[in-house]
């Protein structure tokens, strides 16, 4: 892919909507990233939850793990600026990454669980930089001859949905195999609360733990029927350990190809969490698959590949469960 020039848009309102937990969200479009006002709050309102005690709050080992993971990436990405940042930020940014590092080695001294901790911390900032990767290739696609891409504003918006967004609504649909407290996926069902019927939490001590928070948004059901649940996330599908997860629907978006012998993208699911599809079909691809498609995969497995990353691997007797939106 050519080389891209990314300027950022001066054109930013701070018009803010506030909910009952403390996030906020862009006015206009009640949007927690909305690049159309040029406003990003991810981060403020995942603290906003754990402070409100809607969230489990993270450990300082998950603290310390997502320090390593920032400034590895941030260092990566200095490689490739140009012109390069100058010696002594490298070495002041290497100083940071070995403080961060010696962190990890005193929860691991403890017996703590630094491997899984460190794992997930890189799996989000690889989302990251696999969104941004996604969204020079979607315009880059779109405008072939440009070089200059500017970042903010309703192009960026509607790229941003057409390619990156997270690939289905929550509204008025169920959660019930990741608790809504500390997050953690189930192969099982888990307890739904029984006013809303949206989420759902893994033990007594979580629901007690959130219920503070959650009462503020917590919505009686009112439907004569049971809402419908939503679809799986890479996470869940993980739960069952590799076998099929018998008539439910892995629902993710295609963002970012990386084909080369065969057809590969990685796909981002309602969570956020973005993991490979591979197709192992005698074509060598999935058909009507492209970027920003969202697939449907009913019976889905969970695949470790052989270079370390993770996903699905679609064999052609698969083809009959996947749907191409």
């Amino acid at each position: 892919m050519k080389s891209i020039t990314l300027a950022h848009s001066a054109n930013s309102k701070m018009n803010t909507y506030k909910d009952k937990i403390g996030r906020i969200y862009c006015k206009e479009h009640r949007r927690e990233i909305c690049h159309e006002c040029c406003m990003s709050f991810d981060m403020p309102n995942r603290m906003a939850e754990e402070n409100a005690g809607l969230v489990k709050k993270k450990t300082e080992l998950e603290k310390a793990a997502a320090e390593v993971a920032l400034i590895m990436f941030a260092l990566q990405g200095m490689e490739r600026m140009v012109p390069r940042p100058s010696p002594a930020v490298f070495e002041m940014n290497r100083n940071y990454l070995q403080r961060a590092e010696e962190k990890l080695r005193q929860f691991a001294a403890r017996g703590e669980d630094v491997e899984t901790a460190l794992q997930e911390a890189m799996d989000a900032e690889r989302a990251k930089k696999m969104e941004n990767q996604a969204l020079a290739q979607a315009w880059s696609n779109q405008n072939p001859g440009k070089t200059t891409f500017e970042l903010g504003g309703p192009e960026h918006q509607k790229l941003y949905d057409q390619v990156i967004a997270t690939p289905t609504s929550s509204k008025n649909k169920s959660e019930l195999y990741t608790c809504d407290y500390c997050k953690k996926s189930s192969a099982e069902k888990l307890a739904l609360c029984a006013r809303c019927k949206m989420i759902s939490y893994c033990s007594k001590e979580c629901q007690v733990a959130a219920w503070k928070a959650h009462k503020k948004v917590c919505v009686p059901w009112t439907g004569t029927k049971e809402p419908k649940v939503l679809y799986l996330t890479w996470d869940e599908v993980e739960a069952h350990g590799g076998a099929p997860v018998t008539g439910k629907v892995l629902e993710v978006r295609a963002i970012l190809d990386e084909s080369m012998m065969r057809q590969v993208f990685s796909c981002k699911d309602r969570a956020g969490k973005v993991r490979r599809i591979a197709a192992y079909t005698n074509s060598r691809g999935i058909p009507s698959l492209k970027q920003g498609s969202i697939i449907r995969w009913k019976n889905p497995r969970f695949y470790h590949f052989m270079d370390g990353s993770s996903g699905g691997r679609i064999e052609e007797e698969d083809l009959e469960d996947i749907t191409i939106i």
